[in-house]
């Protein structure tokens, strides 16, 4: 399995700009005001035909942000009512979305605004960006019509969007047209090039916006509470759509998609796998989320690095569908020999045309957390054939190659319904342990099968032939 990295703050580039309480537009714009009063005033309003957008650019960022709303080609197709209340607009902080780089009135305008307890409206537009850290208390509506992109040259473990901090509030018009992306051609190596970087955080939510073409994940996860990610699209990423990678209690992704994931491993949509015993998953949440035409599995949940020391598991998966993987729908594996307890639910979920196993404990412990799979539905799964390591084409599966010292199992399928019209499933389901210890703990409950080619038996339980386990 691939190992996740923390890098620490000392190797991680973070753009900070000046500090918030030294910045004070209304004092400094004041003489600039006066001035071009008084240069109206010899002039005549016949000089320019009045006050243009460059003037406008410099008012108070306490005025309206509406005022700018139909004189700035970066704010043009952004409608007034999607300005929430108390807003600033970034535009009142300098000049943005001309091509230029435009992290410093970015990072200045989120300390102020977050400073002051105060909504930064980012208008519609095209933005260059070096990192960006989000403060506590930062409050961001990003309108219809902002593509925020990476500069060039981002290191080897530079990180977009960061957030360590508390109560910040990231809100987008809609995924597709509140984009956030990086360069992934230009990262020809590496896995820790995040989009966004959520770790020691709390009380964040996110929602509306795309995470995309990053360097490593869409979304890094850790050491955070209270996180709720939603109506976001996460899409093209190198190493994962997103990675859960431990020390997290009350988290919330609702109807996320996590999609086309490619570049290195292990190329999934979702990954759940704590880095160390001491990365617990509390209150883990996935619900009516996609994660579709990944490179590698759809969803997988990986707790092999925890132990007997480390605190129950509890992860609820609700209404996923996983969709035209080229591994696994759903993969889940554990330690061995020492596990941590708890329970992990794939509940009402679903899971085509993926290229090995529909669902499949790997390398599944029996001392683990429970593993269940509650009304799952498979549909032509191993469209790439047999599994290239097992050689097995059943559509769901507990099995393990050599090596293993204790049983496996603790897993169980309940109210399945499978699927086949592709002729390239043999059996229904497999429990296999080719290290010749075991399987234990395990259940298959069927709701409707079709399709398999080799059934009756539905199944196979160590070679022999069964059509239900319980």
């Amino acid at each position: 399995m691939h190992a996740h990295i923390l890098v620490s703050a000392a190797g991680r580039i973070a753009y900070q700009a000046s500090d918030p309480t030294s910045f004070n537009p209304n004092r400094s714009l004041s003489f600039l005001f006066l001035a071009l009063m008084i240069t109206l005033g010899l002039c005549g309003w016949g000089c320019s035909g009045g006050i243009g957008s460059a003037a406008k650019s410099v008012l108070s960022p306490n005025a309206a942000s509406s005022t700018d709303a139909g004189n700035s080609s970066a704010n043009s197709t952004s409608p007034a009512a999607n300005t929430p209340p108390n807003s600033v607009s970034l535009l009142h902080f300098g000049s943005a979305g001309f091509g230029g780089d435009d992290t410093n009135v970015l990072q200045t305008a989120l300390n102020y605004t977050a400073a002051n307890g105060e909504t930064l409206e980012i208008p519609a537009g095209s933005y260059n960006i070096n990192p960006l850290s989000f403060p506590n208390n930062a409050n961001v509506f990003v309108d219809a019509g902002v593509t925020m992109t990476a500069n060039p040259g981002y290191g080897a473990n530079t990180t977009m969007l960061n957030i360590s901090s508390s109560n910040v509030k990231i809100t987008g018009a809609g995924a597709a047209v509140s984009v956030f992306h990086m360069r992934k051609s230009e990262y020809t190596s590496g896995e820790q090039r995040h989009c966004m970087y959520i770790v020691n955080a709390s009380n964040v939510t996110v929602s509306g916006i795309s995470c995309n073409d990053s360097g490593g994940d869409g979304l890094y996860l850790a050491g955070s509470t209270n996180v709720t990610v939603e109506d976001c699209i996460f899409n093209n990423n190198r190493r994962q759509g997103s990675s859960i990678t431990g020390g997290v209690n009350h988290v919330f992704y609702l109807r996320d998609h996590f999609t086309n994931t490619n570049g290195t491993a292990p190329q999934s949509g979702l990954d759940i796998e704590p880095d160390a015993p001491g990365g617990f998953l509390l209150d883990v949440n996935i619900e009516d989320c996609y994660t579709d035409a990944n490179a590698g599995d759809g969803l997988m949940i990986s707790p092999w690095l925890l132990d007997s020391s480390s605190q129950p598991v509890g992860v609820t998966v609700l209404r996923n569908h996983s969709t035209g993987n080229q591994r696994y729908g759903y993969f889940a594996n554990n330690n061995d020999p020492s596990n941590a307890s708890g329970t992990i639910l794939i509940q009402d979920s679903f899971s085509d045309q993926s290229g090995s196993y529909g669902a499949v404990g790997r390398f599944y412990a029996a001392n683990g957390a429970s593993l269940t799979f509650q009304n799952l539905t498979v549909t032509n799964p191993h469209v790439n054939g047999p599994d290239p390591v097992l050689g097995d084409s059943a559509a769901v599966g507990v099995v393990r190659g050599g090596g293993g010292s204790i049983a496996l199992g603790n897993v169980h399928f309940m109210n399945i319904t499978i699927a086949i019209t592709n002729g390239k499933s043999d059996r229904y389901f497999n429990f296999q342990d080719n290290s010749g210890i075991g399987v234990k703990n395990v259940e298959f409950e069927p709701n409707s099968l079709s399709g398999a080619t080799n059934p009756p038996p539905n199944g196979l339980d160590q070679g022999s032939g069964a059509n239900a386990i319980d």
